[in-house]
């Protein structure tokens, strides 16, 4: 009998990739729970994703694990990226709008995923986590508040908190159907080269990267999809050197071509000397295996990210995957498992009244899905901005003309909530951070648009609905609200210089829930909500004008600070407002 069948823990993990292993170590520092990990496979295991974005820094600090990884040698700093789309590259730095105020440089890594997965891992382990390799999860069952956990022919164990970290092709009870976030239906293939040049040595006066000697990614568009180009330190013949991973995203109909059977050799290579500035980084590179990795590149989203009755809880691709050209995964790994903390101390927490619980879950539901249909919005608008480069490629100019994926009130309520990274927003726009540049037939130029129809004319007139109500609450997130004062780890630019010495300087991403007020139906009518933290939107405020009277939309509108108008918008959102006389369009029916 193993150790773990007769054991019920607090917290089970299915899964020990860097979403698993990173809240398991959050939690243990923490709390006082009791965590045990599951994970199939034995590390070091390959997995595809080798650049990270900076947002995984301070949660890594958080975690006990940044300084684990910046002792070893499995890494290449990085401090953004360029992307060819067109005949110049478009270039970002980490919160590029910041380093562009304060002169600092965020940055991330690049990593060799099984030594850079297997210290994350052992970091868990050193926290007291229990972690045991090869027991696949095959089973999950909730009994009354407990969940038995089925690990194939070794036994079951249980829980009272049962997490999904176990990736994309993960499935237990609470999902229901896994429906495609995009239109996009890619397959991603890789290897590693020896003999490539750096990114950042690309001569041209676009190259903010080249006089600092300064690490970024590198993402080329071509006829038949991109290409990444990434530095990654490994081990070969016995010797630590920098390779490059190499690798293409296409249609897995392109492959059905002899000419374009990307998983030969030297096909793959012979494509890739023949894309601009591409080229020149790998004309003299070499293979350093004929194995080619491949993995099916679907973005799709889970129909429930948490469920508060069954004690269960999805976090990183289980939740969610994006398509990989902003390299999202690992932030969202570890974003989620930021988030989820709160959760599960909440559900263990004696004194705090069961309904704010079930409204921290149900905020978690909320915003991961909004920021996966807003950060594939903006991917999808990617795409068509490429198409609109290359009108002579079948491949892009399908992605071009793809039809808008349905859309929900969480893809709305994203884009409202800043669900578009700014540094997202800096490559799209060419730089100008300017929405109306984007082309009108992308999916996010098109969203935006039924946004703005939605919006009342200037002399409608609003009021609340009488069945609308407040209630005192607790969230997850305060939208940019911080009861201590301090900023975020991404605008406080001397942190990035020693994030351990300056990390009681900034606020995490999800620390304690923060007192708030939600409008809600008082008559159960829908379960919509708009949460709000009076001290930062005013929300007070909007109620009590809009109560008892009617009042001109747009003389209102104009006299609300930013965020109070934040709040109106979600209220329209909602169905929250009698609207009288003007409105150019209305949610459709059956979203949300």
């Amino acid at each position: 009998m193993s150790e773990f069948n007769d054991k019920v823990y607090d917290v089970v993990i299915m899964g020990g990739g860097p979403a698993g292993a990173t809240l398991a170590s959050l939690l243990k520092r923490q709390t006082n729970l009791s965590v045990a990990i599951f994970e199939s496979e034995f590390f070091p295991r390959d997995h595809i994703g080798e650049s990270f974005v900076h947002t995984i820094v301070p949660t890594l600090q958080e975690s006990g694990a940044l300084a684990k990884v910046m002792a070893s040698e499995c890494y290449v700093k990085k401090a953004g990226g360029y992307y060819v789309w067109g005949n110049q590259p478009w270039i970002t730095f980490f919160e590029h709008q910041e380093h562009v105020k304060d002169g600092h440089i965020r940055w991330s890594v690049h990593a060799n995923r099984p030594e850079f997965d297997q210290i994350l891992l052992e970091n868990a382990r050193s926290q007291g986590v229990e972690v045991f390799e090869g027991t696949p999860v095959t089973g999950v069952r909730r009994w009354g508040d407990i969940t038995k956990v089925t690990l194939g022919d070794l036994g079951s164990t249980s829980c009272r908190v049962f997490v999904n970290c176990s990736g994309r092709t993960g499935n237990t009870t609470i999902t229901g159907e896994r429906p495609f976030l995009s239109k996009y239906q890619n397959i991603a293939i890789w290897n590693h080269i020896i003999g490539g040049k750096s990114a950042q040595t690309l001569p041209g006066d676009w190259n903010i990267f080249r006089e600092r000697n300064l690490s970024p990614i590198g993402c080329f568009a071509f006829d038949d999809g991109w290409f990444w180009y990434i530095p990654v330190p490994k081990v070969v013949q016995g010797k630590r050197v920098i390779t490059h991973s190499l690798g293409l995203v296409t249609d897995p109909a392109a492959l059905k071509n002899p000419a374009k059977r990307f998983t030969d050799g030297r096909i793959f290579m012979e494509t890739a000397r023949n894309v601009p500035f591409l080229k020149e980084l790998v004309k003299d590179a070499e293979l350093i295996a004929d194995r080619f990795l491949t993995a099916p590149n679907y973005s799709r989203i889970s129909g429930k990210m948490c469920e508060f009755d069954s004690g269960e809880i999805r976090v990183g691709d289980a939740a969610y995957f994006v398509d990989p050209l902003f390299s999202s995964g690992v932030h969202f790994a570890l974003m989620h498992a930021s988030a989820a903390v709160p959760l599960i101390k909440a559900y263990f927490d004696g004194e705090m009244p069961e309904n704010y619980k079930r409204e921290l879950w149900d905020d978690y539901d909320r915003v991961l899905k909004g920021l996966a249909h807003a950060f594939g919005l903006g991917i999808d608008q990617w795409y068509a901005e490429i198409a609109r480069n290359k009108p002579e490629s079948v491949y892009w100019a399908k992605r071009g003309s793809m039809p808008l994926m349905d859309m929900r009130r969480e893809t709305f309520q994203g884009l409202v909530n800043g669900g578009l990274h700014g540094d997202l927003v800096q490559v799209i726009t060419r730089g100008t951070n300017n929405m109306s540049s984007l082309g009108k037939e992308g999916a996010l130029s098109r969203t935006l648009a039924q946004l703005e129809r939605m919006e009342p004319s200037p002399t409608a007139r609003i009021r609340m609905k009488p069945n609308v109500a407040i209630k005192a609450s607790l969230t997850l997130e305060g939208g940019g609200y911080s009861p201590d004062g301090k900023p975020p780890a991404f605008v406080h630019g001397p942190y990035w210089t020693d994030p351990d010495k300056y990390a009681n300087e900034v606020r995490p991403l999800f620390a304690e829930p923060i007192p708030c007020h939600r409008f809600y139906f008082s008559d159960g009518s829908a379960v919509d909500q708009v949460k709000f933290v009076d001290a930062m939107h005013g929300g007070m405020a909007i109620h009590a004008a809009l109560r008892d009277e009617s009042v001109e939309y747009g003389s209102f509108k104009e006299k609300l600070t930013p965020a109070q108008q934040h709040v109106l918008i979600h209220l329209l959102l909602a169905d929250m407002l009698v609207v009288e006389g003007g409105q150019l369009d209305k949610l459709p029916s059956g979203l949300g």
